[in-house]
């Protein structure tokens, strides 16, 4: 399978909110990396609880349409624009003096890709405006940092 394929396939199970299609893509042992987190997220076990909030909770529509991806070697580089409402639990949104309501974003994003032997993917790097994200959903960009942190250490 072409590594545009897979990208195209990833972010397809990513907007179907299909944790486990996702993770087949991945290999046990990836790493990765988000603007808004404090460090990599480490392996397929700790991705999983923070999709799974994401899609369950967080921001149950998000979708993304793919714009570009261009592929080199065991590498790919995409361009995609995310769509959905952010939606802060009561219980959070209320420790941090937040009214739980959804509030509503579209931001373009890249991510870069690599790929071990067998074509699974090893390294995710993803990169977003994080202050536009935060003026859209009009959340202070040290709550987002607050939310993420929290995620992660689910």
């Amino acid at each position: 399978m072409q590594l545009t394929e897979v990208i195209d396939r990833f972010h397809q199970a990513y907007s179907d909110h299909d944790i486990d299609g996702l993770l087949a893509y991945l290999a046990e042992d990836v790493t990765i990396q988000f603007p808004t987190g404090p460090e990599p997220i480490q392996g397929k076990d700790g991705i999983r609880p923070v999709w799974s909030m994401v899609f369950d909770t967080v921001i149950p529509d998000i979708r993304q349409e793919m714009l570009s991806t261009v592929t080199q070697g065991r590498m790919a580089a995409c361009e995609f624009i995310e769509t959905g409402t952010l939606t802060v639990p009561s219980g959070v949104a209320e420790s941090l003096g937040l009214s739980s309501g959804g509030r509503p974003y579209s931001m373009k994003m890249a991510s870069f890709f690599h790929f071990d032997d067998e074509g699974l993917i090893e390294r995710i790097r993803s990169y977003w405006d994080t202050g536009s994200f935060a003026d859209q959903i009009g959340i202070d960009i040290s709550v987002i940092r607050s939310l993420q942190t929290r995620a992660h250490t689910v």
